[in-house]
């Protein structure tokens, strides 16, 4: 079968890759843009919050109204036992952008990959890369199991994994080894909808409402601390639940769903996050602490403006848009990285214990 030819190749059809080709189709239309998607969207994904500053980015992107169509779970603000045992509340009820919302991940996803192909982006699933080489001008990428794909510009969307920018020698600059330990929840429907945060000795918890009366439930510690705990076994993580006094309340009368749910979540960013014909997004291009609630926005953000520098790089030869973007990407883990160490800095219970201790000094890793 001979090699199918495209301008921009997405690798990744999650938020921030989906928000990259419907960027491009509204801003560069000429250009011929493919997702190329492992997945088929259906299996339960972690990172459920989407803050109120995403509407005008859904709108901004055309998916507003088939966003509203899904009836995802409106929330108006968060509580945060952090500090001390009393918890403390953020209202979204004054804010000029509204309320937030909890998803229901894996139909956002399947939403946006579904507006993409509406909007012209060529959307190529199942489809897993197996290797990426410089053709000419531009980049010959092999799927597994499937055919050839050309293309003048690529897009690494690959998640945390950032596996289409690593092998062109891009490495991670880590703060942190935190890492997500979660499980789903059925039946509370009657619980509170906000996102609850409650720390403890080692790390952190929080739980929030999912649309349909399902709920998460993560505990937050780093990757040495997670072994010691047995956090992978349900049974020991069941048990640190109990030892919690908030988010155990919010899961009274909800029943446990499969197994615990393994994620890394460390705070890093990618170096560099462009190169020959490539541009990372979303995750792969920084990866945002939980605590921050803005993975979803972050990814959107930066597909966006992916789009834009992409566009004027192939249609007008102006390089000014990816230096932009490599720029802000700086920037933008820099500001994340003071507020995200005043936050810690605000929790002073435990200042001997490793995971507290560690986030008082400035530790920096090269993956």
């Amino acid at each position: 079968m001979p090699a199918r030819s495209f301008d921009v190749v997405i690798v990744g059809g999650g938020p921030a890759g989906c928000a990259a080709g419907l960027s491009l189709r509204s801003h560069a239309p000429a250009l011929a843009v493919a997702i190329l998607e492992a997945s088929d969207s259906t299996a339960p994904r972690i990172g459920e919050t989407l803050p109120p500053p995403a509407r005008g980015m859904l709108i901004h992107l055309g998916v507003w109204e088939a966003f509203q169509s899904q009836g995802h779970r409106e929330v108006h603000g968060t509580s945060a036992a952090w500090g001390g045992p009393e918890s403390h509340d953020n209202d979204f009820l004054f804010a000029a952008r509204g309320n937030g919302w909890h998803l229901d991940r894996a139909a956002f996803d399947a939403m946006l990959a579904a507006e993409a192909e509406r909007h012209g982006v060529s959307l190529l699933r199942p489809a897993r890369l197996a290797s990426a080489g410089r053709e000419g001008a531009g980049w010959r990428l092999r799927l597994a199991g499937g055919p050839e794909v050309n293309a003048r510009f690529v897009i690494d969307a690959t998640g945390a994994a950032a596996a289409f920018a690593r092998r062109q020698g891009a490495r991670f600059l880590a703060a942190d080894r935190l890492t997500g330990f979660a499980r789903f929840y059925e039946g509370s429907e009657g619980g509170d909808p906000r996102t609850l945060v409650e720390a403890f000795a080692d790390g952190w918890w929080y739980t929030s409402g999912l649309p349909g009366g399902r709920r998460i439930a993560a505990c937050l510690t780093d990757a040495d601390l997670a072994r010691r705990l047995r956090l992978r076994d349900s049974a020991e993580w069941s048990r640190l639940l109990d030892a919690t006094d908030r988010v155990r309340e919010a899961l009274r009368g909800a029943q446990p769903q499969g197994d615990v749910i393994v994620r890394a979540t460390p705070s890093r960013r990618l170096e560099p996050v462009t190169g020959d014909d490539w541009l990372a997004v979303g995750d792969a291009a920084a990866v945002f602490d939980p605590l921050s609630s803005s993975g979803i926005l972050k990814a959107l953000r930066s597909g966006i403006f992916a789009g834009y520098a992409i566009g004027d790089r192939l249609t007008q030869g102006d390089v000014r848009g990816l230096e932009r973007y490599r720029r802000l990407g700086k920037e933008e883990f820099a500001s994340y990285s003071a507020l995200r160490a005043r936050h810690y800095a605000a929790e002073r219970r435990w200042p001997e214990n490793a995971f507290w201790r560690r986030r008082c000094v400035n530790e920096v890793s090269t993956e």
